[in-house]
């Protein structure tokens, strides 16, 4: 029977394969057919590749520019972009407000689930539906609540001193808690060049070890866990491919055609099990009740429902991520601003300077929350280079929804590019150019100016760098004490600068316009989902007269 078989076949095997990719090439004809002819957005613009495939979307997660190609795709094609087969960007404030706000007829796009099938469980970040969303949201807002905060904030301050101390030190690891005596002498003058995205990087590491699971990652003193610096981006990178091509997941694919992002993934993955494994083995001995804790006791108040094992590996997972890099990100950049805007530097540094007469004045309180030009200036850096700015996709629901008059269907996803909304000279004058005034109100500026009353509304409605409505950011609050914190710290303790001969983290003019990363001004990064970031590299010098202030000789 077999080789009466084998001998039909051999002869027919090329004419049988022929058929075979006769159909598979006729199959996604019709497919991209329907795409560019019937499909309910096929009258939407955008790029070709982009409207038949979300191939374009794996491609663009993988370069790291997707935030870029986003405003690329509205400067071209206008406010409304179809970027994928069933994917619509929106780059208007009234999008913003319409797609993210707690009524509207959407949910978190299934792009999320990607991030389930390596953690197991949802986040309350990646959970989909309101009901679920809700019920994790009530138990973590209770480890993040502003009296939680406020009960840990020894912690944070813990670590700032620690970042401040070695600002001015050689790169030393392994001695903990003072200055090494034999660095004490670049206490008096500029200390050594700092890759401030590194630096950064290590103080929100060793802050979220400790707020979140009572224990700090050592990255100020050791470089036992500096790899993460590369895991996390890289792994979140992966995930964020994969969001889009989520079969290549199933089929294990990934571990075939990304194989360095899917290695990243695994580590980063077992880096927050680690985590949630060491912390449960704790139990309740700790001496301030960390964000673990609440994670681990808390209970849906309407349901009465914990989190189980997998639940809190991935909500260990969004703790890590969201403190970390988003939030280094946003102190680096503010850095990087003041330094090549000397005007702006020197008005916060009036207004720090003058509002402290100590170091440790400089804690969360109304005089540090009174610092308005010190808000401004983080707020104007979040707004140039948000830690996530790309799109966070919302699926439309059954009923569909209406956008500045457009109607789209169930099963669309839709959403808003916030790095392109952020830079949209509709809202934002000047919008390449670093204007802390614009957030601010000066009575004595005429209508429509930047700092009037209508202007700086205006540039407020289409700001996004946490998300808005039921999705934002739960740890918003514990980010911007954070951010206010180290950023007065160095600017009352620190005179700062660019160290001589150096570029990191600047634009550069050879790329040419069409890269968008020409410009010296703005602070540059890769787009793994959450910004990438290299540099600036900065010197400090302890100011005369702070704390620990020796002169030589």
């Amino acid at each position: 029977m077999l080789p009466d078989v084998v001998g039909w076949l051999a002869p027919r095997i090329g004419t049988l394969a022929a058929l075979f990719a006769g159909s598979i090439f006729a199959f996604y004809l019709a497919l991209f057919t329907y795409r560019l002819t019937l499909h309910p957005l096929a009258r939407l613009p955008g790029p070709l590749f982009a409207r038949v495939t979300d191939w374009y979307n794996v491609y663009t997660a993988w370069a790291g520019d997707r935030h870029l190609d986003f405003y690329k795709l509205h400067m071209k094609y206008g406010p409304i972009v179809r970027y994928g087969p069933s994917r619509v960007s929106i780059n208007t404030a009234t999008a913003l407000h319409d797609i993210y706000n707690h009524k509207a007829n959407v949910q978190k796009s299934s792009y999320y689930s990607i991030f389930s099938h390596y953690f197991k469980a949802p986040s309350v970040l990646t959970a989909l539906t309101a009901k679920e969303h809700g019920r994790k949201r009530r138990i973590v807002g209770q480890g993040l609540s502003d009296s939680a905060i406020q009960a840990m904030e020894d912690h944070v301050l813990k670590n700032v001193r620690s970042f401040c101390e070695k600002l001015t030190c050689k790169d030393t690891f392994g001695i903990k808690g003072v200055i090494p005596s034999e660095e004490k002498k670049f206490l008096t003058g500029w200390g050594p060049a700092k890759n401030m995205s590194r630096w950064t990087n290590y103080l929100t590491f060793d802050i979220m070890g400790d707020l979140c699971f009572s224990h700090s990652f050592d990255m100020l003193e050791s470089k036992d866990n500096h790899y993460m610096l590369e895991v996390l981006p890289a792994g979140v990178q992966g995930l964020n491919i994969m969001g889009h091509m989520q079969g290549l997941a199933s089929l294990h694919l990934d571990t075939i055609i990304f194989r360095d992002l899917a290695k990243a993934n695994a580590r980063y993955e077992a880096f927050s099990k680690e985590q949630a494994d060491h912390r449960i083995a704790k139990g309740d001995k700790v001496k301030t009740k960390d964000v673990f804790y609440f994670l681990q006791k808390g209970k849906d108040p309407e349901t009465g429902e914990g989190f189980t094992l997998h639940e809190l590996v991935a909500e260990a997972s969004l703790l890590i991520l969201g403190g970390t890099d988003t939030t280094s990100t946003a102190i680096t950049s503010t850095i990087f601003y003041l330094l090549l805007n000397p005007t702006c530097l020197s008005k916060i540094n009036n207004e720090v300077r003058v509002a402290f007469t100590n170091t440790e004045e400089i804690r969360g309180s109304s005089k540090l929350n009174n610092c308005r030009y010190l808000r401004a200036c983080i707020d104007e850096a979040l707004r140039m280079t948000p830690g996530v700015g790309g799109i966070l996709p919302r699926e439309v629901l059954p009923g569909g929804i209406t956008i500045d008059g457009t109607f789209f269907p169930p099963g669309v996803d839709i959403g808003v590019p916030i790095y392109a909304l952020q830079h949209s000279s509709e809202y934002h004058p000047q919008p390449f150019e670093y204007i802390p005034e614009r957030w601010l109100v000066d009575d004595g500026i005429q209508p429509g100016e930047i700092g009037s009353a209508d202007s700086v509304a205006r540039t407020k409605s289409a700001f996004c760098p946490f998300s808005l409505g039921p999705r934002g950011c739960v740890g918003k609050g514990m980010a911007y004490k954070e951010l206010m914190v180290v950023v007065a710290r160095l600017v009352f303790m620190f005179d700062m600068r660019i160290a001589e001969g150096t570029t990191a983290g600047q634009g550069d003019p050879g790329l040419g316009e069409e890269s968008l990363r020409h410009r010296v001004g703005e602070f540059q990064g890769l787009d793994k989902f959450v910004l990438q970031a290299d540099g600036p590299m900065v010197e400090f010098r302890l100011r005369e007269g702070v704390e620990g202030y020796e002169k030589e000789g």
